[in-house]
């Protein structure tokens, strides 16, 4: 099993997730020309609901009712059998975590809405890993799908502790099975949470988030990576309080450095402590908007490097932040113009060569 606690990707590039094609075969096509060496599969929300940031991981809370479809997913508490959907739920995921790899399935993808990673494993079995280092899968966070997600009179399933606890273990299983597939190509695989809802904590409308919660929700999907031998990661593109991936069980913190530097500066300390503890950062330092054409690999290469400057300044250590860094874009790609989103791809692939090479 791969022990991630020694891991020093220098500046590794890999992607965040979504891509605006509607055939898989061509974005795969352009992940693997920009990041042969930590390719991630390809989400494809032009595809429609069942292949959205929310849509992917409802198939088996679909399937046992808990949820209403992929249009507007709802929790059916108030089905006269909301009680057996519940308890239909459940048995897959205590089955599921005894070990059993039929109920551990019905936590995956359904057969569109995991078009991109479906073709993305086979290529690996037709072609093996070529130049790869690391292969990188992604799933959405329980904050970000559970604000998403309402019950019937429309209020955030988040908010309600049986339906949160339900979504949390629906991603922890899927984390889980998506890393044990992965993991079966013989190469460490990064799982990468991603939940912009984290954002909301500390924000005068989002008072009642707890962080002791958000903590232990994050760290029980983290767990199922951790349990497949995958490395935990977890994308955010806005500022927030990074102390919340910092103290959990989260190895990778991918971050929006292009527009939110300031955001993780102000954090020095604990992020010197999160690097000494193993800890990578995840430069989101490729703009996923239209000033990505007023960019080149040099002119961001030293906007990175005055970002490590400044936290080197406040006393992060410069060689542990060169060893433990990961570059990717600063978010998806997916509902950007084509021509945009292969220019993104293009700055990020030679951004890493010049510091790979």
């Amino acid at each position: 099993m791969f022990d991630s606690s020694s891991w020093q990707p220098r500046f590794l590039a890999t992607g965040v997730g979504s891509l605006p094609y509607a055939q898989a075969e061509t974005a795969l096509s352009q992940i693997w020309k920009a990041l042969p060496q930590a390719p991630h599969w390809p989400q494809l929300p032009q595809l429609g609901a069942e292949s959205s940031f929310v849509g992917q991981y409802l198939k088996v809370l679909i399937e046992t009712g808990c949820i209403g479809g992929f249009e507007q997913p709802r929790f059916q508490v108030d089905a006269p059998d909301w009680t057996e959907r519940m308890a239909h739920f459940y048995e897959y995921y205590l089955h599921a975590e005894a070990g059993d790899p039929n109920a551990l399935a019905e936590f995956g993808f359904t057969p569109e809405g995991g078009l991109g990673f479906n073709e993305f494993c086979d290529v690996l079995d037709q072609q093996g890993t070529q130049e790869a280092l690391l292969l990188k899968g992604q799933l959405s966070g329980p904050v970000t799908l559970g604000m998403q997600i309402t019950d019937p009179n429309r209020k955030a399933a988040y908010y309600d502790d049986f339906q949160r606890d339900i979504l949390v273990k629906s991603l922890r299983c899927h984390a889980r099975w998506q890393t044990k597939r992965l993991a079966q190509y013989g190469l460490p695989v990064l799982m990468s949470i991603d939940d912009p809802g984290l954002y909301a904590y500390g924000a005068s409308t989002h008072l009642t988030l707890d962080r002791t919660v958000l903590i232990e929700n994050i760290n029980e999907v983290a767990e199922g990576i951790l349990a497949e031998g995958g490395i935990p990661g977890a994308h955010v593109c806005a500022g927030m309080d990074w102390t919340l991936l910092f103290d959990s069980k989260i190895r990778v913190v991918n971050f929006d450095a292009y527009e939110y530097m300031t955001s993780m500066a102000v954090l020095a300390e604990p992020l010197e402590r999160f690097l000494q503890k193993g800890g990578i950062l995840s430069w989101g330092i490729v703009p996923t908007s239209a000033k990505a054409w007023g960019e080149s690999a040099a002119s961001l290469r030293e906007r990175l490097e005055t970002n490590i400057k400044e936290l080197t300044k406040r006393g992060v250590s410069e060689d542990r932040l060169r060893s433990q860094s990961m570059l990717t874009p600063s978010c998806g790609t997916g509902t950007l113009d084509i021509e945009l989103a292969e220019r993104i791809y293009a700055l990020l692939q030679e951004l890493s060569t010049s510091y790979r090479d």
